[in-house]
């Protein structure tokens, strides 16, 4: 095993053994073969911290979180070398990874209620309006939003099933107006099969495994549409921020419906959103009102509701009609 290659195959079948995804490992592979094409044909046992700081190098101008991840990869694969007896200590010992920032300094992008209505308002085929209300009432993942099919939504007991990083599959319950968007679609036509995909493709796939810019780009493509500046993860974001808003201090909840593993995480949320409430306060400032009148008409804050508590709102229903009305005897068509 002290030949880089045999020891990279070997590392690689005992991430599989731990269980990794696929994804990951080929990320892992990747790496890693680039790591074996830099040190050349020396065997593991003559791997220097020099060699692993050069190779890290080509990263120095990457992100903080691009270079930690290829840290890590590096310290993993050099730790089972040392576990397994083939070198005595890793290169990687005095190697840190670059410090991770301070969840309060993370810049958590979200998007206005107005925003999100400008969104919904944009959407013209039923594969947008379906991932926009899943991004924004329940904001998952990209990927686990691409892999959901029919069969793992319950409209009965109004739950969805998402397969999240990991291989872990998370079943949450649906909000009420998401329910009734849902109905719509299945009253429509739109799903034939339990395999059918829950936001349906709008070409046939390339391969088995769909592909999460599906998400990516419907969300682009309306975005730009309604000339919004948005992405998949800023919707999960407004979702976590309305949350907050609907249900103040419920942390624990709003971790597990992102599916986070640590709280750090979803404390983000909650100190911006605490954030810009204490700034508000800033509205009421002045310089002498006969010098400066009041400004009544400043821009919300951007978290308040969406939609109305009690059931959809009418733009929105008046969207999903349209969508019925539209594009239902079309696919009914096709499908003969």
């Amino acid at each position: 095993m002290n030949d880089i290659d045999y020891a990279i195959d070997a590392y690689l079948g005992e991430l599989a053994r731990r269980g990794r995804t696929q994804a990951t490992r080929t990320k892992y592979q990747d790496v890693l073969w680039q790591l074996s094409v830099h040190v050349g044909e020396r065997d593991c046992d003559e791997i220097t911290p020099a060699d692993c700081r050069t190779f890290l190098d080509r990263w120095v101008n990457a992100s903080a979180s691009t270079l930690a991840l290829y840290v890590s990869i590096l310290r993993g694969f050099f730790t089972f070398l040392v576990d397994e007896t083939v070198i005595d200590e890793s290169p990687m010992r005095n190697i840190r990874r670059p410090p991770r920032k301070r969840p309060e300094d993370l810049d958590v992008v979200t998007v206005s209620t107005a925003d999100v209505e400008r969104l919904f308002a944009a959407c013209q085929e039923w594969d947008e309006i379906l991932c926009l209300s899943l991004l924004a009432y329940l904001g998952p993942r990209r990927g686990a939003t691409a892999r959901l099919r029919r069969r793992d939504v319950d409209l009965e007991q109004a739950t969805i099933r998402f397969r999240e990083k990991g291989g872990k599959v998370v079943v949450k319950p649906i909000p009420d107006e998401l329910v009734e968007i849902l109905q719509a679609a299945e009253q429509d036509g739109l799903w034939v099969g339990p395999d059918d995909y829950v936001i349906p493709n709008r070409r046939p796939p390339r391969s088995r495994e769909r592909s999460s810019k599906v998400i990516y780009r419907i969300v682009k493509d309306v975005a730009e549409r309604a000339r919004v500046r948005a992405h998949v993860h800023s919707l999960r974001g407004a979702f976590a921020v309305r949350y907050l808003e609907a249900n103040p201090g419920d942390l624990d909840a709003l971790q597990k419906l992102l599916g986070h593993a640590r709280a750090e995480t979803t404390q983000v949320y909650l100190r911006r959103q605490d954030r810009f409430v204490a700034m508000e306060r800033v509205r009421g400032l002045s310089w002498g009102r006969s010098v400066f009148p009041s400004q009544s008409g400043m821009p919300p804050a951007g978290f308040e509701p969406a939609f109305g508590d009690s059931s959809v709102p009418e733009p929105l229903r008046r969207k999903l009609e349209e969508l019925k009305s539209r594009s239902g005897q079309g696919q009914r068509e096709r499908r003969r």
